[in-house]
């Protein structure tokens, strides 16, 4: 966003001083070497936007307990424990089974966790092995770092000494 902001600040920048060379006697030249900076400046910005366009549209958070996805305003969470199949079989289609391009966890009493990978610019296939590879392997998740979240604090508060008001 900030690069793309500065190559439109400078495109225009450069644009407006070219236009005020070209008044001047013998300042073509000049106005030409603007003109260039000002495209330079142009294409820059339209290139950090098209990067931001590409911008996958989800979070995917691997923690040392829990897999957390945030689609939009939509958090899922699943703890590693509970993972019983993690596949890309479309649900329902065996004993034909058809792949797709969504990612289906199907937990233990919870309804299953279903997300399309790309939307967070992995690979489907990539994105099982690695799920799998980490519900299974409780040393690899041992370097994750823990689930801390600033909303479970807020919903939860934490209540240190005894109670002031003893209740019957």
């Amino acid at each position: 966003m900030t690069l793309g902001a500065a190559g439109l600040a400078c495109g225009l920048g450069f644009a407006a001083l070219a236009a005020v060379a070209t008044e001047l006697p013998d300042g073509w030249v000049a106005s030409l070497a603007l003109a260039a900076g000002s495209l330079g400046g142009l294409l820059i910005a339209a290139w950090a936007g098209w990067k931001l366009k590409t911008w996958p549209s989800g979070k995917l958070g691997f923690f040392r307990d829990r897999l957390v996805v945030i689609l939009g305003r939509h958090e899922m969470r699943a703890l590693w424990a509970a993972m019983e199949t993690v596949t890309l079989s479309e649900p329902g289609s065996w004993p034909q089974v058809k792949l797709t391009d969504r990612l289906t966890i199907h937990l233990k009493n919870e309804p299953a966790l279903a997300f399309k990978p790309a939307q967070f610019g992995l690979a489907p296939a990539a994105c099982r092995d690695l799920i799998l590879r980490l519900r299974d392997d409780s040393r690899l998740r041992a370097r994750l770092p823990e689930f801390d979240s600033a909303r479970d604090l807020a919903i939860s508060p934490v209540v240190a000494g005894e109670l002031i008001e003893p209740r019957l």
